[in-house]
């Protein structure tokens, strides 16, 4: 009997709305923010994604496809009601295990430079059996094929069985929709066949998405069930599609891959090949025209010495100790006579740890403006690549391009949110010379920096690097751009701008073809919706008040609501929902009470968003330290 799909869903949304239960002869089909499928076979019932509520004491299996929290729902001992539960061989550890991760996440995410979710569950989940390509699973008179299916996730796998008469795919969050992905923040990894590291990896893991959905359309199944969005009725068409719009956006972002600077042709035709096809030809950007640092800008490792006539010393970032030992032999030896400022392009650790021990030495001056001073100041509280676990105070705030006059240089401090959000930039200028533009790792000659999706690079008109390309565009002519992991100073041409910018925008349409929502930035910005601060220590009884931080990239108004789930160890309260103009920022009111008796040690809140547009559950969360 050939299953009527179209019938049991709802319209194709981004979140689709839960929907009642229509049955077919044995398996019903809930559509809702985590699809619930349960196949029926007498008195017994298997469930696939998720245990529907109230319903746990009738399920014998229940099926993962991956480990996320927020597609698991709850899965503990106490919910599942003894169902024997089945989970990736590889990612089991984060069911079985999860305070193991967390204990070492609370400081591994400092210095974090692989970039994997830590949507990890927050409580045991027992798993039954683990496994992997090629196992069978027996359940009464079906027999389940499991394929290992990565991408979405490292060791995510589908399960393939016939449920009456037609072939099914369970394929989790490999795609959906008419051939859609999720997101593409949650795909950053390393490409070791490029000799690329996870933090140089944008969406390192779609060559294995590539794979597993040709893996798939092997198999000829008659449907897909994914766990977010409808059924997809023609899986040979969705897959074709969505591997048509994965490419268009891939060979997109090659074209102006600051990457190819440093890594060279080859290492970037390796990673395009796996996305592109063995013939892969990028069509490249030219590189920038260089030239040599001028005889005032000292090279210091990757930072940039500003050196006047004086002998005084004006330092860009301070990432190791060795640039202050650099410096300290400078002064001993008389070509410094002192070092009064320290202006920060960003906060990656690289450029940022050594600042306490430089302020300390040499009493320099600290110079930042914007989003840029609150990370520095405090980077514990947030949750973002390469953190420093030492703060620095800004003794020099500024507001955006405030310029001000140093010994014989003009100097002017922009927000630049280019490689990261959290970024400055700073435009030099002295008589009778090309002005110079410190523009952080924001570009290299052969691009823009975007290679890490969770550094926040917005995509739109007015923010990030279109915003960037606009102020390099209003630079003063002849200006060069310093990139200080790029030995040469650099500039781009008005054609290149152009030609940077027009990608940009071609890439929004792109992007708005292969992620489900109506603005793209939602799949590209992994904290368009965090927790805030990251991370707090609480006694017992006492509470800490967060926000649940939030940024609304719809193109119109919304409205968010904060949602708690599961049973914490500690009391979650939300505030009321919070309406918020289109391109706009704001919070949502979280409050965390530690009963009297909360076992001391670390504890992890989750929260979740809804908005009309999407439900995400469980999706941000905070450490929290209960002290004894």
């Amino acid at each position: 009997m050939r299953l009527t799909w179209a019938l049991l869903l709802p319209a194709i949304v981004a979140a689709p709305v839960s929907a009642e239960e229509t049955r077919t002869p044995s398996l019903q089909f809930r559509a809702g923010a985590v699809n619930h499928v349960v196949i029926s076979r007498h008195e017994s019932r298997l469930a696939v994604y998720a245990v529907p509520a109230n319903d746990a004491a009738r399920i014998d299996m229940v099926l993962l496809t991956h480990v996320r929290r927020d597609v698991l729902g709850d899965l503990s001992a106490s919910a599942t009601g003894g169902s024997q539960v089945v989970a990736p061989a590889s990612e089991a550890q984060l069911c079985a295990k999860p305070k193991e991760f967390w204990t070492e996440w609370r400081n591994k995410r400092f210095h974090d430079y692989a970039q994997q979710s830590s949507r990890v569950p927050v409580r045991d989940v027992p798993i039954a059996r683990p496994v992997k390509e090629g196992d069978l699973i027996s359940w009464q008179d079906l027999t389940i094929r499991v394929l290992d299916t990565p991408g979405y996730t490292r060791g995510a796998v589908s399960y393939l069985t016939e449920v009456d008469g037609q072939k099914i795919a369970f394929t989790g969050d490999l795609i959906r929709d008419d051939g859609k992905l999720q997101d593409l923040f949650s795909l950053q990894d390393a490409i070791p066949a490029a000799k690329i590291g996870g933090y140089h990896g944008w969406a390192g893991r779609l060559g294995d998405l590539v794979t597993s959905l040709q893996k798939i359309a092997a198999q000829k199944p008659d449907v897909l069930v994914p766990v977010r969005g409808p059924v997809i009725e023609r899986p040979q068409e969705a897959i074709d599609r969505m591997l048509a719009r994965l490419r268009a956006v891939y060979a997109n972002y090659l074209s102006i891959d600051a990457l190819r600077w440093y890594f060279k042709d080859e290492h970037i035709l390796t990673k395009a090949r796996r996305v592109l096809g063995p013939d892969a030809r990028v069509d490249w950007m030219p590189m920038a025209e260089t030239q040599p640092l001028r005889s005032d800008i000292r090279a210091i490792s990757n930072s940039r010495l500003i050196l006047s006539t004086s002998g005084r010393g004006f330092l860009v970032d301070c990432g190791g100790t060795g640039i202050v030992d650099k410096l300290k032999e400078l002064r001993a030896g008389g070509e410094l006579e002192s070092l009064d400022h320290v202006f920060v392009t960003h906060y990656h650790d690289d450029h940022t740890d050594a600042l306490p021990l430089l302020v300390q030495e040499f009493g320099a001056k600290v110079h930042a403006c914007g989003s840029l001073i609150d990370v520095l100041e405090h980077p514990g509280d947030y949750r973002l690549p390469c953190l420093t676990k030492n703060p620095i105070a800004v003794t020099s705030p500024h507001p955006d391009r405030e310029s001000f006059a140093w010994e014989e240089y003009r100097l002017t401090i922009y927000d630049f949110p280019g490689q990261t959000l959290h970024h400055n930039g700073l435009l030099v200028e002295k008589p009778g010379g090309d002005g110079i533009f410190f523009a952080g790792d924001s570009f290299t000659p052969s691009g823009i920096d975007d290679y890490c999706l969770q550094n926040r690079n917005f995509l739109a008109e007015g923010h990030g690097f279109l915003r960037c390309l606009d102020l390099v565009q209003g630079l003063p002519p002849g200006c060069w751009l310093i990139n200080q992991h790029v030995e040469p100073a650099f500039r781009f041409s008005s054609a290149q701008i152009s030609r940077m910018q027009d990608t940009l925008r071609r890439r929004v349409p792109l992007l708005q073809e292969l992620l489900p929502f109506d603005d793209s930035n939602f799949g590209l910005d992994e904290g368009w919706a965090v927790l805030h601060p990251y991370s707090v220590r609480l006694r017992p009884t006492a509470t800490a008040h967060l926000q649940l931080r939030i940024t609304n990239h719809s193109p119109q108004e919304q409205l968010f609501h904060a949602t708690v789930e599961g049973d914490n160890a500690l009391r979650v309260s939300v505030g009321d929902p919070v309406r918020l103009a289109s391109r706009t920022q704001g919070h949502i009111e979280v409050h965390v009470t530690a009963p009297a008796d909360a076992r001391p040690g670390l504890h992890v809140v989750t929260v979740g968003v809804a908005w009309p547009g999407g439900d995400l559950r469980n999706w941000s969360e905070a450490l929290v330290e209960v002290e004894p």
